[in-house]
């Protein structure tokens, strides 16, 4: 008999794990895949690796006869050994941390039998006082009638070589940041969204500048498409849509969405409930069934690795201590590694003005801040949400090389209500990336 069972290795399973068995609980985790999880192993560390070089590579480029000949990404195979240096290593480290730390690890799939057991593989029965869900997420697979499936994400890490061409299915996060890296690899891109609208979830003032930086890196962005089937042919594949004819690459990708890895656990018969986006859980990331958890990308909430950590933080704290602590997800920023980078924090002026608040916004481009002269950047944009009345920041959105940095100073500030003057005002270090926020508040 555990104290908790934790069902995922991945960032929200091993943090929990720690804190509780670092407070004397008897802790076993459970797996049925590598220890590890998605952001290190297929996801947010691993992409990282082709995002940063692809991107030197092109902010390079920029300064051709400013002291640089072209950079290419010519060896492909070498920056795909340079990534696996680091995720090679990540399954075996995990599983000797959970060792060190008396955790138990089992392997297979976990079907919950009750509210106090489950069943491993088929056979192996273990009962526990309180569980947490820690099973993340997984690629939307695109199924059309009589068509191939096309590669993923977790694919596309594994690529020996950069194809010539490729399609990439989907206009969100993943779709972009991967397309972005193909073309900047040298591959010739396209993207096909169905809806009208890419990334909806961000502001589209956001989305401008980074069009036009797809533009000029060839990559072609098209919406509004009803893909109707995918053949595979010997020199590559084909993309038939309803409305817009016929797209051909060597190389198909379909990035449109993840979705919770829930299916196998058997909620339905104990009542713990959830919808499509994942598990559905109180303000103390308790279910609906009494000493069940849920933690991560299975949760109906933001997937992202730094929300997976604090929601684990949360419920072991629960654990520890009933009811103790409260999950909070206001102004949790967010990032995608386009080229340049978009980042989000707090309020739109919709979104603050919908509340009843009075605005002060300011917007415009930084492309002659010498920050960004210096790098020949020319897509670079800002818009901050200020409360007209109090002075405090609400929010924060920008496009830059460096947006995904400097978002967290934003973040730092909303959350702790800060003025706008408190930022103006600030010496920053200067001539720093960080010291250009003076000039957008």
């Amino acid at each position: 008999m555990y104290d908790t069972i934790i069902i995922g290795t991945g960032t929200a399973g091993k943090t929990a794990a720690s804190i509780l068995a670092k407070n004397g609980k008897k802790v076993a985790i459970v797996d049925n895949h590598p220890s590890g999880g998605t952001c290190a192993l297929r996801g947010c560390q691993s992409k990282k690796y082709l995002i940063n070089n692809t991107h030197t590579a092109a902010e390079t480029r920029a300064l051709i006869g400013k002291g640089y000949e072209s950079p290419a990404i010519t060896q492909w195979n070498q920056l795909q050994k340079f990534k696996r240096e680091f995720t090679s290593s990540v399954t075996e480290n995990t599983n000797q941390s959970i060792k060190n730390q008396g955790i138990d690890r089992y392997e297979g799939t976990a079907i919950f039998k009750n509210a106090k057991s489950i069943v491993i593989e088929g056979n192996k029965i273990i009962t526990a006082d309180s569980f947490i869900i820690a099973t993340g997420a997984s690629a939307v697979k695109l199924n059309l009638k009589e068509s191939i499936k096309p590669h993923d994400s977790d694919d596309f890490l594994e690529l020996e070589e950069i194809p010539k061409s490729i399609i990439f299915i989907g206009g969100g996060y993943i779709s972009l940041e991967f397309a972005f890296i193909a073309a900047l690899a040298g591959s010739e891109v396209t993207v096909l969204e169905k809806s009208e609208n890419l990334l909806p979830i961000f502001p589209h003032s956001l989305l401008l500048p980074v069009i036009e930086s797809a533009k000029e890196h060839g990559i072609k962005m098209i919406t509004g498409v009803d893909i109707t089937s995918i053949k595979e042919f010997s020199s590559g594949y084909r993309v038939s849509t309803l409305k817009h004819g016929n797209f051909d690459a060597v190389y198909v990708m379909a990035g449109i969405g993840r979705k919770p890895e829930i299916k196998e656990l058997n909620l339905d018969s104990i009542g713990v409930k959830y919808d499509k986006k994942g598990i559905i859980t109180d303000e103390y990331m308790q279910s609906s069934v009494d000493g069940i958890y849920a933690a991560g990308d299975c949760v109906n909430s933001k997937m992202l690795a730094p929300v997976a950590d604090m929601e684990a933080e949360i419920v072991a704290a629960n654990i520890l201590h009933n009811k103790s602590q409260k999950v909070d997800y206001n102004f949790i920023p967010s990032v995608v590694f386009t080229f340049p980078q978009m980042a989000s924090v707090g309020l739109t002026s919709e979104e603050a003005e919908a509340q009843g608040y009075k605005t002060i916004v300011k917007s415009g481009s930084g492309s002659n801040w010498m920050t960004y002269r210096r790098l020949e950047a020319k897509h670079i944009y800002y818009e901050t949400i200020t409360d007209a009345a109090s002075g405090k920041l609400l929010g924060a959105h920008i496009v830059s090389p460096h947006a995904g940095d400097i978002i967290n100073l934003f973040a730092l500030a909303i959350k702790n209500g800060l003025l706008a003057s408190s930022l103006r005002d600030l010496p920053w270090a200067y001539p720093t990336y960080t010291s250009d926020i003076k000039y957008m508040v």
